[in-house]
């Protein structure tokens, strides 16, 4: 009797350990996240840069310190390419603001005289009060805020990276949970990369055929929402929409830009990639879901791009721990049979 509860209150004291050990960790990942968000996207880009300089080495018997300049190359190249694409697309969208404001008033002006038709009666003007009352001065200050935010964060990343994929060439990984994780994540990252950008690519032969405005623009964000589980998938599809009406209205390119990047979304993400990833993170959906909510809510947007991986990271070493190793069997989605 002694024995097991001795046992039972080791188990309760083990309980309350990682409670308190998970709330003072999520407090330091909000307190710490304008150092620790750069840095964890950081480490997972400098990831994929492993199998590259790998490839070099194996592959064109390139040395290794040479494998390394190859692959910071091809990275600043790559960099490059993408910001100069998300300026085109941002120009585009600031220069279109006045023609979408143009056709906004026009097709409040119809649906107006659509529902005065019926007899349901709405004074325009009110609604264009309403309208000019929104703080669009202070909105544009914030935009333009989180624009360069994101660009001094972009330089940031993109020195980490550098000097990341620099110090590779100077010592290889040896222990092996670190290897796990860095094999694991690699994988990850990596299909999760091909896979949003052939989705992109999809996406942006279907908008560019039919001429679709800020097309640019819809394809960077499909290529970036779709590193945001089953959520992100969503709200791709549903971004181009306001766009889509005010541009050809109810009609059938809405209908065939809706219907088939919805299915392009739902082959690739729910058919091609579960087969191609496999088992690799061990995950339970549910789980992610959850984590995805977590990581939201901990890092913001960036976090819900950084869920999936990090939890993933979390799980590993969680099963390294004697402690922890029943809640590493539970984020897998099995249920340990001493509980």
């Amino acid at each position: 009797m002694e024995v097991s509860l001795k046992d039972t209150y080791d188990r309760i004291n083990n309980v309350c350990l990682v409670i308190l050990t998970f709330i003072a960790f999520t407090g330091a990942l909000i307190y710490t996240k304008s150092i620790l968000v750069p840095f964890v996207i950081s480490l997972f880009i400098f990831s994929v840069s492993g199998p590259v300089i790998d490839w070099f080495e194996v592959k064109l018997k390139a040395p290794r310190f040479l494998s390394v300049i190859l692959t910071m190359g091809i990275f600043i190249i790559t960099s490059v390419i993408v910001s100069l694409f998300i300026a085109k697309s941002l120009n585009t969208f600031i220069d279109g603001i006045g023609d979408y404001h143009l056709r906004f008033t026009l097709a409040l002006e119809s649906v107006v005289s659509f529902l005065n038709s019926y007899n349901i009666e709405i004074n325009p003007q009110m609604i264009k009060s309403s309208l000019n009352s929104l703080p669009v001065l202070s909105i544009v200050k914030q935009f333009s805020g989180g624009i360069m935010t994101f660009l001094s964060n972009t330089i940031l990343i993109i020195i980490m990276v550098l000097f990341l994929i620099a110090g590779e060439g100077v010592t290889k990984i040896k222990n092996n949970m670190v290897k796990q994780v860095h094999y694991k994540i690699s994988k990850y990252v990596a299909t999760k990369f091909f896979m949003s950008l052939i989705t992109a690519v999809l996406v942006g032969i279907l908008l560019f055929s039919l001429e679709v405005d800020l097309a640019f623009m819809f394809v960077i964000l499909t290529f970036l929402l779709n590193f945001i589980p089953s959520v992100g998938s969503i709200i791709a599809v549903l971004i181009p929409f306001p766009v889509l009406f005010l541009q050809f209205g109810p009609g059938w390119e809405l209908v065939t830009v809706m219907s088939i990047s919805s299915a392009i979304q739902f082959c690739i993400g729910n058919v091609i990639e579960p087969k191609i990833m496999g088992e690799n993170l061990g995950l339970h959906p549910i789980v992610i879901l959850l984590f995805l909510l977590f990581w939201g809510l901990v890092w913001g947007i960036p976090g819900m791009f950084l869920a999936v991986p990090m939890t993933a990271v979390m799980k590993i070493v969680l099963s390294k721990i004697e402690t922890t190793k029943t809640l590493a069997e539970l984020l897998g989605g099995k249920l340990p049979a001493n509980l």
